[in-house]
């Protein structure tokens, strides 16, 4: 890509992204630099998606055996499985809803102020008063812990329970189901009927396993299972 011609000749009349970025930046280099990194970034989450999806149904039989059974019953033996498929699985979309509550993506995030900003609540000794964040400040949050506070899951806000995402408690909470991740669960499960967990391996309560973290949250010890 060396030039504006180069990069036109490979849109036609087709929408590129690429074209756009090209159009804001005019700068090569830059825009190879943002789509390596928009590439990375929807590699990494998902994989970590999928391990921690993974990891927890093996720990789980009851959830996976229900899960095995909803796939067999919507998907078969198509050969094909596509949006029509992953929008009646129910069930899945339960398990990486509840998967992603417990194991966010990016589990704590930063902001710098850039202006001064006042936010409505957050201060005082109720945490109910204004906070001002001075332009040039940070604050952070913890999407980890957020996650699990009771007031807004429930008593067992700590617990894998893929049920909480089925019965409309939590209509007001974002939908985290991806299509990739979902079609990656269905095919594996599909492909190893009897996919389970090592029996040396540990299977502690959770959110008490060994956890590495860096941008992503991911699993010390990986994602051990039985591809049987």
């Amino acid at each position: 890509m060396n030039d504006r011609d180069d990069v036109t000749k490979t849109t036609d009349e087709k929408y590129a992204f690429i074209q756009d970025l090209y159009d804001e930046y005019r700068d090569p280099i830059l825009v190879r630099d943002q789509l390596v990194n928009v590439l990375i970034a929807g590699r990494d989450t998902t994989a970590a998606l999928l391990s921690w999806t993974f990891f927890l149904l093996v720990r789980h039989p009851p959830v996976l055996a229900r899960l095995r059974q909803e796939i067999s019953s919507i998907v078969g033996d198509d050969v094909t499985l596509d949006r029509s498929h992953i929008q009646k699985l129910r069930w899945l979309k339960c398990v990486i809803n509840e998967t992603s509550r417990l194991y966010p993506q990016l589990p704590v995030n930063v902001r710098i102020a850039a202006k001064n900003t006042v936010i409505p609540k957050g201060g005082g000794p109720d945490g109910q008063s204004p906070v001002m964040i001075p332009k040039g400040k940070g604050i952070g949050w913890s999407t980890y812990h957020m996650h699990r506070q009771k007031e807004h899951y429930g008593p067992d806000a700590e617990s894998y329970r893929p049920e909480r995402w089925e019965t409309g408690e939590l209509d007001n909470i974002e939908d985290f189901a991806l299509m990739e991740a979902s079609c990656v669960i269905v095919r594996v499960l599909q492909t190893f009927p009897n996919l389970r967990l090592p029996d040396n391996a540990l299977n502690e309560p959770t959110g008490q396993e060994q956890q590495s973290l860096g941008i992503l949250i991911t699993s010390a010890e990986g994602c051990k299972v039985v591809l049987d």
